[in-house]
Protein backbone atom coordinates (compact mmCIF):
# COMPACT_ATOMS: atom_id res chain seq x y z
CA UNK A 1 0.00 0.00 0.00
CA UNK A 2 1.30 3.19 -0.96
CA UNK A 3 1.04 6.00 1.67
CA UNK A 4 2.12 9.49 1.31
CA UNK A 5 3.35 10.46 4.85
CA UNK A 6 3.76 14.23 5.77
CA UNK A 7 7.09 14.96 7.28
CA UNK A 8 5.39 16.33 10.70
CA UNK A 9 3.14 19.22 9.32
CA UNK A 10 0.51 18.29 11.28
CA UNK A 11 0.36 21.95 12.02
CA UNK A 12 0.87 23.47 8.82
CA UNK A 13 -1.85 21.66 7.27
CA UNK A 14 -4.32 22.67 10.40
CA UNK A 15 -2.84 26.30 10.15
CA UNK A 16 -3.85 26.14 6.42
CA UNK A 17 -7.32 24.52 6.67
CA UNK A 18 -8.17 27.20 9.47
CA UNK A 19 -7.25 30.09 7.05
CA UNK A 20 -8.90 28.57 3.75
CA UNK A 21 -11.94 27.75 6.09
CA UNK A 22 -12.36 31.12 7.23
CA UNK A 23 -12.37 32.52 3.50
CA UNK A 24 -14.81 29.64 2.59
CA UNK A 25 -16.91 30.58 5.58
CA UNK A 26 -17.52 34.02 4.18
CA UNK A 27 -18.63 32.64 0.74
CA UNK A 28 -21.50 29.48 1.63
CA UNK A 29 -21.65 29.10 -2.39
CA UNK A 30 -17.80 28.10 -2.44
CA UNK A 31 -18.05 25.48 0.47
CA UNK A 32 -21.26 24.41 -1.37
CA UNK A 33 -19.70 23.34 -4.64
CA UNK A 34 -17.33 22.10 -2.34
CA UNK A 35 -19.32 19.78 -0.87
CA UNK A 36 -19.69 17.57 -4.04
CA UNK A 37 -16.30 16.78 -3.55
CA UNK A 38 -16.77 15.91 0.15
CA UNK A 39 -15.03 12.76 1.05
CA UNK A 40 -11.99 13.23 -1.36
CA UNK A 41 -8.49 14.01 -0.38
CA UNK A 42 -5.83 16.73 -1.49
CA UNK A 43 -2.11 15.95 -1.34
CA UNK A 44 0.04 19.06 -1.31
CA UNK A 45 3.48 17.92 -2.01
CA UNK A 46 5.87 20.83 -1.23
CA UNK A 47 9.61 21.42 -0.98
CA UNK A 48 9.31 20.98 3.08
CA UNK A 49 6.98 18.25 3.25
CA UNK A 50 3.18 16.86 2.55
CA UNK A 51 0.25 18.23 3.37
CA UNK A 52 -2.82 16.11 3.06
CA UNK A 53 -6.89 17.25 3.58
CA UNK A 54 -10.19 15.79 3.47
CA UNK A 55 -12.87 17.56 2.13
CA UNK A 56 -16.15 17.02 4.43
CA UNK A 57 -19.71 16.94 3.59
CA UNK A 58 -20.11 20.62 4.97
CA UNK A 59 -17.53 21.92 1.75
CA UNK A 60 -14.93 22.66 4.07
CA UNK A 61 -10.92 21.13 4.71
CA UNK A 62 -9.98 18.81 7.45
CA UNK A 63 -6.21 17.94 7.84
CA UNK A 64 -5.53 14.57 7.39
CA UNK A 65 -1.67 13.02 8.44
CA UNK A 66 -1.59 10.89 5.74
CA UNK A 67 -3.88 9.68 2.73
CA UNK A 68 -3.54 6.57 0.78
CA UNK A 69 -4.42 7.37 -2.50
CA UNK A 70 -5.29 10.95 -2.93
CA UNK A 71 -8.00 12.48 -5.19
CA UNK A 72 -6.20 15.06 -6.08
CA UNK A 73 -1.83 15.68 -5.89
CA UNK A 74 -0.82 19.04 -6.44
CA UNK A 75 3.18 19.51 -6.82
CA UNK A 76 5.70 22.32 -5.81
CA UNK A 77 8.80 21.73 -6.77
CA UNK A 78 11.64 23.89 -5.44
CA UNK A 79 12.47 24.79 -9.12
CA UNK A 80 9.05 26.19 -9.13
CA UNK A 81 9.36 28.26 -5.83
CA UNK A 82 12.67 29.53 -7.24
CA UNK A 83 11.58 30.40 -10.75
CA UNK A 84 8.35 31.80 -8.86
CA UNK A 85 10.56 34.45 -6.36
CA UNK A 86 12.73 35.26 -9.46
CA UNK A 87 9.91 36.52 -11.87
CA UNK A 88 7.62 39.55 -11.93
CA UNK A 89 4.41 39.25 -12.90
CA UNK A 90 0.91 38.25 -11.23
CA UNK A 91 1.76 35.65 -7.91
CA UNK A 92 -1.47 34.17 -8.91
CA UNK A 93 -0.46 33.24 -12.79
CA UNK A 94 3.07 32.16 -11.21
CA UNK A 95 1.71 29.97 -9.09
CA UNK A 96 -1.10 27.96 -11.49
CA UNK A 97 1.75 27.55 -13.47
CA UNK A 98 4.13 26.31 -10.82
CA UNK A 99 1.92 23.69 -9.94
CA UNK A 100 2.15 19.91 -11.09
CA UNK A 101 -1.49 18.03 -11.38
CA UNK A 102 -2.28 14.58 -10.90
CA UNK A 103 -5.69 13.14 -10.65
CA UNK A 104 -9.46 14.37 -10.02
CA UNK A 105 -9.70 16.60 -12.93
CA UNK A 106 -13.27 18.15 -11.79
CA UNK A 107 -12.16 18.81 -8.63
CA UNK A 108 -8.63 20.44 -9.58
CA UNK A 109 -10.38 22.51 -12.08
CA UNK A 110 -12.92 23.17 -9.38
CA UNK A 111 -10.24 24.49 -7.23
CA UNK A 112 -8.10 26.21 -9.89
CA UNK A 113 -12.03 28.70 -10.11
CA UNK A 114 -12.19 29.20 -6.30
CA UNK A 115 -8.36 30.11 -6.47
CA UNK A 116 -9.46 32.56 -8.76
CA UNK A 117 -12.38 33.72 -7.44
CA UNK A 118 -11.93 33.53 -3.82
CA UNK A 119 -10.04 37.03 -1.72
CA UNK A 120 -9.54 36.77 1.81
CA UNK A 121 -10.33 40.15 2.86
CA UNK A 122 -7.58 40.86 5.44
CA UNK A 123 -8.06 44.06 6.06
CA UNK A 124 -12.06 43.77 7.09
CA UNK A 125 -10.57 40.60 9.51
CA UNK A 126 -8.16 43.14 10.96
CA UNK A 127 -10.19 45.81 11.20
CA UNK A 128 -12.63 43.57 13.21
CA UNK A 129 -9.43 43.47 15.97
CA UNK A 130 -7.88 47.15 15.54
CA UNK A 131 -10.58 49.31 14.49
CA UNK A 132 -10.46 50.67 10.56
CA UNK A 133 -7.93 53.04 10.54
CA UNK A 134 -4.82 50.91 12.20
CA UNK A 135 -5.98 48.05 9.95
CA UNK A 136 -6.03 50.33 6.69
CA UNK A 137 -2.71 51.95 7.70
CA UNK A 138 -1.10 48.55 8.56
CA UNK A 139 -2.62 46.73 4.97
CA UNK A 140 -1.04 49.99 3.58
CA UNK A 141 2.35 49.47 5.50
CA UNK A 142 2.56 45.74 5.00
CA UNK A 143 1.99 46.22 0.76
CA UNK A 144 5.24 48.61 0.81
CA UNK A 145 6.81 46.38 2.72
CA UNK A 146 6.47 43.37 0.49
CA UNK A 147 7.09 45.47 -2.64
CA UNK A 148 10.36 47.03 -1.07
CA UNK A 149 11.05 43.35 -0.37
CA UNK A 150 10.64 42.27 -4.04
CA UNK A 151 12.56 44.82 -5.46
CA UNK A 152 15.48 43.99 -2.90
CA UNK A 153 15.46 41.04 -4.11
CA UNK A 154 15.68 42.27 -7.89
CA UNK A 155 17.99 44.51 -7.72
CA UNK A 156 19.99 41.64 -5.35
CA UNK A 157 20.00 38.87 -8.39
CA UNK A 158 20.39 42.00 -10.74
CA UNK A 159 23.94 42.62 -9.03
CA UNK A 160 24.80 39.55 -8.53
CA UNK A 161 24.34 38.74 -12.31
CA UNK A 162 26.29 41.76 -13.33
CA UNK A 163 28.89 40.85 -11.07
CA UNK A 164 29.39 37.27 -12.11
CA UNK A 165 29.42 38.14 -15.90
CA UNK A 166 31.02 41.59 -15.32
CA UNK A 167 33.88 40.85 -12.58
CA UNK A 168 34.26 37.58 -13.11
CA UNK A 169 33.71 37.14 -16.58
CA UNK A 170 31.81 33.46 -16.13
CA UNK A 171 28.91 34.50 -17.97
CA UNK A 172 29.22 34.88 -21.61
CA UNK A 173 27.98 37.98 -22.95
CA UNK A 174 25.84 38.61 -26.02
Amino acid sequence: MNRHLPTSHTLASGAACRAINHVLGSEPWASAELARHANKTILLQLPLGNLCFEINADGLLNSLQETDVPSLTLEVSTKALSDMAGSSGSLREQAFKAVKITGDADLAQLLGRLAGQLRWEYEEDLARLVGDAPANFAVRQGKKLVSATRSAASDLLDNVVEYVSEEKKVLLNK
